[in-house]
């Protein structure tokens, strides 16, 4: 059972992760939302391609949604 949470805190699913119908390419395949659905993506942060460009786009999301709370909307 220790192994089975190991295994599960090992995972970080991708909040751009997008499994789109119809693709076939095998199971957690799907697509990343930061840049319109042209990279291919597992849904792990762990195996992204592009890391640096997906902390700065989250940054970026975290910050607007601050600015938002801040003003009250």
């Amino acid at each position: 059972m220790g192994e089975e949470k190991k295994e599960k805190e090992e995972e970080k699913e991708c909040p751009l992760f997008r499994q789109p119908e119809g693709l076939s390419y095998g199971k957690g395949v799907g697509y990343c939302d930061m840049d319109s659905g042209s990279t291919t993506c597992e849904g792990d942060v762990k195996f992204c391609e592009k890391p640096d460009a997906l902390k700065q786009y989250l940054r970026r999301k975290m910050d607007n949604l601050d600015k938002k709370e801040d003003k009250g909307e």
